[in-house]
C-alpha cells in the first residue's frame, strides 16, 4: 500500500481494503490533473502531495453522487464544486509564479519571422 493510499484511509476512516482500487485511481486522476493545472511532466513536489490526497478524497465522499451540483430535502442542501481543485487554486498559482510556469499564449505571426 503507498503512503498515500494509507494516509487517504486514514483520513476517511476506512480499514479495510475494499475501497483501495478505487482510491488509487482517483488519488492517480488527482496526480494527472494536478500536474497539468501545473503544466509539469516530472513528480509532483511534494509540498503539493497534500492537495492529491484532498481532492482524492473530495471524489470518494462524493460516491455515487457525482457531479451533483444542487440537492435540497427536508431543509438539507448539498452542492458540489464543479472544479476540485477551486479550494487550492491560490496555492496552484503561487507554485506557477514561483516556478516560472506562465498561463499564456503567444501569437507569432508567420510572415514576420
Amino acid at each position: 500500500m503507498s503512503d498515500k493510499l494509507a494516509k487517504v484511509k486514514i483520513a476517511l476512516q476506512l480499514k479495510t481494503d475494499e475501497y483501495d482500487d478505487l482510491l488509487e485511481i482517483y488519488l492517480e486522476d488527482a496526480t494527472d490533473a494536478l500536474k497539468l493545472l501545473l503544466s509539469i511532466n516530472e513528480d509532483l513536489p511534494q509540498s503539493l502531495e497534500h492537495i492529491v490526497r484532498a481532492v482524492a478524497v473530495k471524489k470518494f465522499n462524493r460516491l455515487k453522487n457525482e457531479g451533483m451540483a444542487s440537492y435540497s430535502q427536508d431543509g438539507e442542501s448539498i452542492t458540489f464544486n464543479s472544479n476540485d481543485f477551486d479550494d487550492f487554486k491560490d496555492e496552484i498559482e503561487h507554485y506557477r509564479q514561483d516556478n516560472n510556469v506562465l498561463n499564456q499564449g503567444m501569437w507569432v505571426n508567420p510572415y514576420e519571422v
